[in-house]
């Protein structure tokens, strides 16, 4: 009896012990597929993320940089060394120039002719220490700097640069100068004008954009640098970086006329 008994209970839990029905695996593998979802798109939401801050890392940086660079540079024009005895305009305007998407600026200083100091931009000897260096965008939208010296080459400073504008504070008082900028003005407006000697500041603008298209949808911008206006409708990301930096030498060549700047204060 006790036999039949363990038997008997045997055989039930066998039967309670059967497998999964095809809907509960059915349900099992729709809910196994929406967590699969969900992981895979945070994971691309997490990785577009870290794209799009890399890229504005990259974009931020490249940005600080050529401000640095072109400040340095800007407010380096017009100087003259005691030792050269010679004085040239801040502004090359023969190698400036105004361009749709991109202008181009050139800067003029006088270093002693000692193999040591009359380095142009790309790190080359400049004869004579009248270092010219030429700012453009080339054909990779590439910021580049030209110098001036021996077996000189334009080297690129940054990269995706959508446009790059400049625009010249000019002293436009012709009798008693006081050596602050009146107006900011195109390089043709200043040549037109007769005031290449008369350039106390420049303000510069870069617009650069993301290397990739790392935004989700098209997005509709637009930019004003300085005096040119663009509009976008795309994925990538843009930066406007814009600084104007005065030309400390150029103030001090004007204001140096001491005959001049006597009659002015003296009211004659």
């Amino acid at each position: 009896m006790n036999h039949f008994r363990i038997a008997h209970k045997s055989s039930a839990f066998h039967k309670k012990q059967g497998g999964f029905s095809i809907v509960e695996l059915l349900i099992a593998g729709v809910l196994g597929l929406l967590l699969l979802g969900g992981v895979l798109q945070l994971f691309l939401g997490s990785n577009q993320n870290y794209t799009m801050q890399d890229e504005l890392a990259t974009i931020q940086e490249d940005g600080r940089f050529a401000l640095m660079f072109l400040g340095d540079q800007i407010e380096m024009a017009g100087w003259s060394d005691p030792t050269a005895n010679e004085v040239r305009p801040a502004i090359d305007f023969l190698n400036s120039a105004d361009g749709a998407n991109n202008d181009t600026i050139a800067l003029t200083y006088v270093r002693a002719n000692d193999g040591v100091n009359n380095i142009d931009c790309n790190g080359n000897v400049v004869l004579g220490g009248i270092v010219t260096n030429q700012f453009s965008v080339n054909n990779n939208n590439e910021l580049v700097c030209r110098g001036m010296g021996v077996g000189g080459t334009a080297q690129p400073l940054v990269a995706d640069v959508e446009s790059f504008q400049v625009l010249y504070g000019v002293e436009t008082e012709r009798v008693c100068p006081d050596g602050l900028v009146d107006r900011y003005m195109t390089r043709q407006e200043v040549n037109n004008a007769g005031l290449v000697n008369n350039v106390l500041a420049v303000r510069i603008a870069l617009l650069l954009r993301s290397d990739n298209e790392i935004l989700p949808e098209n997005k509709a911008e637009q930019f004003q640098v300085l005096d040119q206006a663009f509009n976008f409708n795309d994925r990538s990301m843009r930066r406007l970086f814009q600084k104007t930096i005065p030309m400390p030498n150029s103030a001090f060549n004007i204001l140096t006329n001491s005959d001049e700047t006597i009659k002015c204060m003296s009211g004659f």
